[in-house]
């Protein structure tokens, strides 16, 4: 059968899948038949879409010399910023260098009147005497564990309210720790963020609550100050993204090789595969884990979009002026059998593409010799080390919480659960 046929046929099968399932989640089956068909089907389905997005990648590798955007980089609404679509890293020795990484987290108990909110953040900083040897040092905690914020939501407002409040307050305690440790420190070469560097999502602004609209004023600022201050120290600040499902990069590709013109003479390949449907199924992590080898990184794209949208709504007028920055995004591959990770970081917004492919692979070659040291999880040694001490454990939640309670319990006040926790069956 015909890659493209293939294609055609996965559309059908996955149409008759959708309505398989409508009929599934109305009358609903018996386990037999559940077992012997629908998963069955469903399986089968699967395994012919992995087949067809293996096909896509070989040609994706084959067309890689066709595959040049050098006549489209400049242009603003370009978001590829490189001309070639995979490039090879090279590690660097690491030793004199100092890296720090930050992580935070939060765990929160809801009751019927009341939330209780409890935040951690940590920062981990290692200097390297050698690439497998480093002196660990923790801030603001020399032990690295204690350094906590607990918070309870009095007032009624709806889950989303509350949970943007807790996600805001957790977000800057990372963020002003991390500003702190640089204002407190002349010895940090790279900043490694769990997550973004770019500021949280845009419909924080439009919020009602005039509580989160001022905590989000504050969280800007913070920003502001954390790129100002890795500026004016020639930090590198990178945001290590472990795992995400988006497909911006691999929509560029696709509007990229739309842009070059695939024909039955040129990148016939495409024509032949039906590659834009195909890659409405692919994410950026699960494309480039087929394309990158150990080492390889992507080319660098643009991934300021939550500040152009800031910009453009005119609303947060200051905006434009606190983030003077043009902020990029590529894909690592540090581990042979693990997925590539999402790296972020940004330059002036006068700096060249050339000089920001020159900080891609500058990053590229620090981090791939602290991000292999374990062929199945190529995370950075830092980063893991963070999320290590700043996650909670059950016995801190509990003596946390215990002492909340036994307050409360004797001045007469009892904490009534919801009832999804206290059902008496």
């Amino acid at each position: 059968m015909a890659i493209k046929e293939k294609s055609k046929e996965l559309e059908r099968n996955n149409a008759n899948l959708t309505s398989n399932n409508h009929h599934l989640n109305i009358i609903g089956l018996t386990k037999e038949k559940l077992l012997q068909k629908n998963l069955k089907v469903i399986a089968e389905e699967y395994i012919e879409l992995e087949k067809l997005k293996n096909n896509f990648a070989h040609i994706v590798l084959k067309n890689q010399d066709l595959l040049d955007f050098s006549e489209f980089i400049n242009f603003p609404r370009f978001s590829i910023k490189e001309s070639s679509l995979i490039k090879k890293g090279i590690s660097t020795n690491l030793r004199g260098l100092n890296i720090v990484s930050v992580d935070a987290s939060t765990v929160s108990k809801k009751f019927m009147n009341v939330d209780f909110s409890f935040l951690k953040t940590i920062g981990v900083k290692y200097y390297f005497k050698k690439n497998d040897e480093a002196k660990i040092s923790f801030f603001p905690d020399l032990s690295g564990y204690n350094n906590y914020f607990v918070q309870a939501n009095l007032f009624n407002h709806n889950e989303d309210a509350s949970e943007a409040k807790t996600s805001i307050d957790m977000t800057f305690m990372e963020i002003n720790l991390l500003n702190r440790m640089i204002e407190s420190s002349s010895e940090i070469d790279m900043i490694i963020i769990d997550g973004s560097i770019v500021i949280m999502p845009i419909n924080l602004i439009f919020s009602k609550d005039p509580e989160i609209s001022k905590k989000y004023d504050g969280l800007l600022k913070e920003y502001q100050r954390l790129y100002s201050n890795c500026k004016e120290k020639s930090i590198i600040l990178i945001g290590s993204i472990k795992d995400t499902r988006t497909s911006a990069l691999s929509h560029f590709l696709r509007d990229s090789i739309q842009l070059l013109k695939p024909s039955y003479t040129r990148l016939e390949d495409f024509i032949k595969l039906n590659y834009r449907t195909i890659m409405e199924y692919f994410s950026d992590i699960d494309l480039f884990n087929r394309l990158l080898k150990k080492s390889e990184r992507s080319c660098i794209f643009n991934c300021k979009r939550e500040i152009d949208k800031i910009r453009d709504t005119g609303i947060k007028k200051e905006i434009p002026y606190y983030f003077p920055y043009s902020f990029y995004a590529f894909y690592l591959k540090t581990a042979e059998f693990d997925a590539p990770c999402r790296i972020e970081f940004f330059l002036d917004e006068e700096k060249t593409l050339e000089r920001a492919s020159e900080r891609a692979d500058l990053i590229s070659s620090i981090l791939l010799p602290i991000s292999s040291l374990n062929e199945h999880y190529g995370l950075p040694i830092p980063q893991i080390e963070a999320h290590r001490r700043a996650v909670f454990k059950p016995k801190e939640i509990e003596l946390l919480f215990n002492n909340i309670a036994r307050i409360l319990t004797k001045n007469g006040v009892k904490l009534l659960e919801k009832r999804r926790n206290r059902r008496p069956f």
